[in-house]
C-alpha cells in the first residue's frame, strides 16, 4: 500500500514542519503535501478536493496531521476519517512526523496509531532551570 501524508495547519506551520523533519532525515519516502489555511480561504474546499483524490486512491493510505484539535482545519479534516485508507491525528509536531516516516513504513494498524500518539506526547516537555541554594558557613 501506499502512502501520502498531508500536513495542514492554520498559515504556514505545515511548510515549516515539513522543511524540519527533511532537515533531519533527508529525503522523505513518501509523497507530502502540505496545506496552510490563509485569511480568504476555507479549510472545508480543501477537504472537497483531498475527498476526491482519496476516493480515486483507495490502494493510498492517507495520514493526516493537523495543527489544533476541533479547529477549522482539524473539523473539515474529520470529514474524511469515514474512509477505510485515511488516519487522522492533531496537535501534529516534529516527533509525529518523524514517526509517521521513519518508524512505522507499515501501514497503520490501530495499536501503531496508539503508540505514535504516546511517542509523540512524550516529546511534550516542560522544562525549567534547578538552581541550588548557596549554604551559609
Amino acid at each position: 500500500m501506499k502512502r501520502k501524508i498531508i500536513l495542514a495547519s492554520h498559515g504556514n506551520l505545515s511548510n515549516g514542519l515539513l522543511d524540519s523533519a527533511k532537515m533531519i532525515i533527508g529525503n522523505i519516502p513518501y509523497e507530502v503535501e502540505t496545506y496552510s489555511l490563509v485569511p480568504g480561504k476555507l479549510a472545508e474546499d480543501y477537504a472537497n478536493e483531498l475527498k476526491i483524490e482519496i476516493d480515486a486512491n483507495l490502494d493510498t493510505e492517507y495520514i493526516i496531521l493537523t495543527d489544533l484539535y476541533g479547529a477549522s482545519v482539524f473539523t473539515a479534516m474529520y470529514a474524511l476519517v469515514e474512509r477505510e485508507n485515511v488516519r487522522l491525528f492533531s496537535g501534529m509536531n516534529l516527533n509525529l512526523l518523524l514517526a509517521v516516516c521513519v518508524e512505522y513504513p507499515d501501514k497503520l494498524m490501530d495499536e501503531d496509531v496508539d503508540q505514535i500518539t504516546k511517542d509523540a506526547q512524550r516529546g511534550l516537555k516542560h522544562v525549567s532551570r534547578v538552581v541550588e541554594e548557596e549554604e551559609d558557613f
